[in-house]
């Protein structure tokens, strides 16, 4: 079995974007690398993601992903003598279904050292070496964005391929009846409340009058390859607005606003009502006032149920895993609305590029943990909630749980909540709240 190099961080900082280390990925809290990149490419409606593995790669990939996969499903002949007539065979199967076609890599034909590029240069693929052993899921989702914006070809005809970021607006994001899009970024399909997320993003954006543009990665792939410059994010975590960006306008700003939490949801529709009436021609204003007043009359709902929750009990003492992003939005709500104690806080990944909040890392978020250093830190202390996935639930199945990340198999999941946006920071809430107030009945 390989090494375990993930780091025992307890409640330890995380570590600058310098010092941080891909793990071999041994831990069985997260998927490995192939599954990212799985995940980053299969909700591309148009694409066809094969994985080029055994089995047992495949099943694991198609239980975290919730679109369609496609396996090689190599064997000990294939082991033993080469995979090129296997894989050629199912690329062209599997061509006669989609425009595009992706193969991942994963650790067998990896290690066998055969290039598979080589292989399928007859055909119009996108090849990713993603194996497990690189690293875990962020690894093979971020390696999958870069693969997929460079098989974007530039065209200096298009006009949706543009080098002057101050361009008019109607050359980079209006649609050809004038409506002004905007990207929805971080909706990553094995995320449990992605499609929630989107929903809520598109209502927001329809609230000020503006339409979606590409949606990163859940969309065709013509459509992410004529983003918008302008993005909101539902998750910054699995960000891709601005790779693609880069690839397609040389001068691409950062542009991608989060929209986790009420403040950030404000944050960001400011920031973007600003650019796009910078960049826009004249005489057009973009109305956030419903955003507003919609955030103004939400915080005031949290607030209420944070006090009438505190009348009746101490303020929360809670663990919280998830990935970065949510970990840290989950940490916000508890704080801010219920004077809670974060006694523990661990990320499955590490903080994106663009290092949250300007690198700090108020609630001590560490890096990624094993379940049994989750068990062990736990185990020492008092908690009233643990948020986190169906693997913390089994650990500690009488203690009150919050599910937040995958995998959450303890309860249905039949409907589309989200937890970005207004409707996400109402939703986290009700769900804190109740299982609180459930846990102390039981404890009672």
């Amino acid at each position: 079995m390989a090494k375990d190099n993930s780091r025992d961080t307890g409640n330890s900082a995380v570590p600058k974007k310098k010092g941080r280390q891909s793990a071999v990925c041994a831990n069985p809290l997260y998927p490995c690398a192939m599954t990212g990149a799985a995940s980053a490419l299969a909700g591309i409606s148009d694409m066809g993601v094969i994985i080029h593995g055994s089995s047992g790669c495949y099943y694991y990939a198609d239980m975290a992903v919730p679109d369609t996969l496609h396996s090689t499903f190599i064997v000990q002949d294939e082991v033993i003598f080469g995979s090129a007539e296997r894989l050629t065979e199912i690329v062209e199967s599997v061509s006669k279904l989609y425009n595009k076609i992706a193969v991942i890599n994963t650790c067998v034909p990896s290690v066998m050292g055969e290039d598979i590029k080589e292989i399928l240069a007859d055909y119009d693929t996108i090849c990713i070496d993603a194996p497990g052993f690189i690293g875990y899921f962020d690894e093979g989702w971020k390696l999958a964005v870069r693969e997929l914006a460079d098989s974007i070809p530039i065209n200096n005809s298009n006009p949706n391929t543009n080098t002057n970021t101050d361009a008019p607006l109607t050359d980079l994001s209006k649609d050809s009846k004038g409506n002004i899009r905007v990207n929805i970024d971080g909706v990553c399909s094995m995320d449990p409340f992605h499609k929630g997320s989107l929903i809520e993003a598109t209502r927001l954006l329809n609230l000020c009058g503006l339409k979606t543009a590409a949606v990163f990665c859940h969309d065709t792939y013509e459509s992410i390859t004529h983003p918008s410059p302008y993005s909101v994010s539902v998750n910054p975590d699995y960000n891709c607005a601005d790779v693609m960006n880069r690839r397609l306008n040389a001068d691409a700003r950062n542009s991608t606003g989060s929209l986790l939490g009420l403040e950030n949801v404000l944050r960001t529709f400011e920031e973007l009502s600003d650019r796009l009436t910078e960049t826009a021609d004249a005489g057009i204003d973009i109305d956030i006032s419903k955003i507003e007043s919609e955030c103004e009359e939400t915080d005031e709902i949290l607030t209420t149920e944070g006090d009438r929750y505190l009348r009746r009990h101490d303020p929360p003492r809670v663990a919280v895993y998830s990935t970065y992003a949510y970990t840290e939005f989950a940490c916000d709500m508890i704080a801010n609305y219920m004077d809670g104690e974060i006694v523990h806080a661990a990320a499955r990944n590490n903080p994106p590029d663009s290092d949250l909040n300007g690198g700090e890392n108020p609630y001590n978020i560490g890096g990624i943990c094993t379940l049994h250093q989750i068990k062990e830190i736990l185990s020492k202390k008092d908690f009233d909630l643990i948020i986190g996935s169906s693997f913390e639930h089994a650990a500690f199945p009488d203690s009150a749980f919050v599910g937040l990340t995958f995998p959450i198999r303890h309860r249905k999941m039949l409907y589309d909540r989200p937890v970005a946006g207004i409707q996400g920071a109402l939703y986290l809430m009700d769900e804190i709240s109740e299982t609180l107030e459930n846990g102390n009945k039981k404890s009672n």
